[in-house]
């Protein structure tokens, strides 16, 4: 038996593919930023001082990565039906509240990697808590996990397929229509995977440019848990 692979009907269909590639570029673009903003908040709870707070960081980090991402959805579109949220936003809140949390555990560890001394200082230099952050501790913490935020963003593009089991219309949703109104199952995936590696290679080579990443101190990161700390 042999196949004959025709992709004829796929570049037929190539609007479909770049506008769900667009609404994949979209959501994934959504997701990582808004990640990226609750995954410093609740990393910089997981490595403060106070207990309280890095329990409550403890409890999210647990809690949301613990969860299924489809189960994340399923949440969102069905179980929160009552809010009329498009599934669009549906996929972008799943998105953001389980890899935020991987993104804390990650920033959590990058702070703990700069050393205590380097926050200390900055006080001492007159700076309060706030610009001591924003001015020593975040920079120094940003660039030694850069490399570990890469592979996080890479996996929330890949993640974000999952999107079409809510309706969004985005790479794989495309797809799965053009499958069925062609029958041409290789081909159409094969298309679709071709542009996840070069979407997700794309991604990964521009954060690991960023200066002053390291990858060599990520793999010396802790790895315990917030209670740890």
């Amino acid at each position: 038996m042999q196949y004959h692979f025709d992709f004829a009907p796929i570049w037929a269909n190539r609007d479909l593919i770049l506008d769900g590639l667009l609404t994949t570029i979209g959501l994934s673009a959504l997701g990582l930023v808004l990640a990226l903003i609750v995954g410093v908040i609740v990393g910089t709870a997981g490595a403060a001082q106070r207990g309280a707070l890095r329990m409550a960081a403890a409890a999210y980090v647990e809690v949301m990565r613990n969860i299924p991402l489809l189960v994340h959805m399923y949440v969102w579109y069905v179980g929160l039906a009552f809010l009329r949220l498009p599934p669009f936003w549906c996929a972008v809140a799943a998105l953001t509240l389980y890899s935020g949390a991987y993104v804390a555990e990650t920033i959590r560890a990058g702070m703990n990697a700069v050393p205590r001394g380097q926050g200390l200082a900055a006080l001492a230099t007159g700076l309060t808590g706030l610009q001591a952050l924003r001015l020593v501790i975040y920079p120094q913490a940003l660039r030694i996990v850069t490399p570990s935020l890469a592979s996080l963003a890479s996996q929330l593009i890949k993640d974000s397929s999952l999107a079409s089991v809510i309706t969004v219309a985005e790479l794989t949703y495309e797809a799965s229509a053009i499958e069925g109104q062609t029958f041409r199952t290789f081909e159409v995936y094969i298309t679709i995977s071709l542009i996840y590696l070069a979407l997700v290679t794309l991604v990964t080579w521009s954060l690991m440019l960023v200066p002053g990443s390291r990858e060599e101190t990520v793999q010396g990161l802790s790895i315990k848990g917030f209670g740890d700390a």
